[in-house]
């Protein structure tokens, strides 16, 4: 693919309000989605891949029935599909917003695609989404709660979705440039607030201890995790990007077009 290959998250703290259970932010959304599609416009020679996180919609069932212990009883049972339709729901509203902002963009179910075994994948049928990408479509994936053949049930977060999918394009010689994650946040930040504007293998551990957590339903591991997921990315040479998604500077479309912007790297 000749294309340049950028993967995008938004993060599930910035479109919607992770405080009050399946609460979207429409305004961030449609903002984001304009931003989408103005980069599209103006680099044709572009593809993207979008994952959003899950917010206050699977986050919340995923802790009312317990869901990151798997599935040990019947309510479990109930459970994984509550999750995996809230957090389908939220994706077909990022899809519709998409849609309606002029993007070729269309839902791609992880729980359909990927089965673990011990929290390790043992399968992922990416095919799907590169035939999409040469056709020109956006695919929209989302943290889910996928079949796990020792623990029952695993969620998925964004980031491992993003990272994993990643990683086996590299294995396919698919070259991936970046992955921007958005958040509500102009980056990585410590407990006093200030940004922290480059993390790497070196002195990670020493920030690790002073990041700055967003409150709310969170059952995937929140800024630190999402900057593991990156680290592992940057051992494969793709650099993640962590920038300010409420920002009205269109910072998305500029990171997007490679120009530089506030924010976070990780490399």
């Amino acid at each position: 693919m000749s294309k340049k290959l950028i993967l995008i998250k938004l993060g599930g703290s910035l479109i919607t309000d992770k405080t009050k259970p399946f609460t979207v932010r429409g305004e961030v959304i449609a903002d984001l989605t304009r931003q989408i599609k103005e980069a599209l416009d103006e680099d044709k020679n572009l593809s993207l891949i979008i994952g959003n996180g899950g917010g206050s919609f699977p986050h919340y069932p995923a802790v009312k029935y317990q869901m990151n212990d798997g599935i040990k009883n019947e309510k479990q049972k109930y459970g994984f599909c509550a999750v995996q339709d809230a957090a389908a729901q939220l994706n077909r509203i990022i899809v519709s917003q998409l849609l309606k902002a002029g993007v070729n963009a269309c839902s791609i179910n992880p729980s359909s695609m990927i089965i673990a075994e011990n929290d390790k994948i043992k399968e992922f049928f990416i095919q799907p989404i590169i035939e999409m990408i040469k056709l020109g479509i956006v695919p929209v994936l989302y943290g889910d709660i996928i079949i796990d053949k020792k623990l029952g049930a695993k969620i998925f977060s964004t980031e491992r979705l993003l990272a994993e999918l990643a990683l086996r394009f590299q294995k396919s010689k698919i070259k991936v440039d970046m992955v921007i994650h958005n958040g509500l946040t102009k980056g990585v930040l410590d407990r006093n607030g200030s940004l922290i504007k480059l993390i790497n293998k070196k002195n990670f551990k020493t920030f690790e201890k002073i990041f700055y957590q967003t409150k709310g339903y969170d059952v995937t591991g929140g800024m630190s995790h999402k900057v593991k997921e990156c680290l592992n990315l940057s051992r494969y040479k793709i650099k993640s990007l962590i920038i300010n998604g409420t920002s009205k500077k269109n910072l998305l479309k500029k990171a997007i077009l490679g120009k530089k912007v506030e924010g976070t790297i990780i490399k």
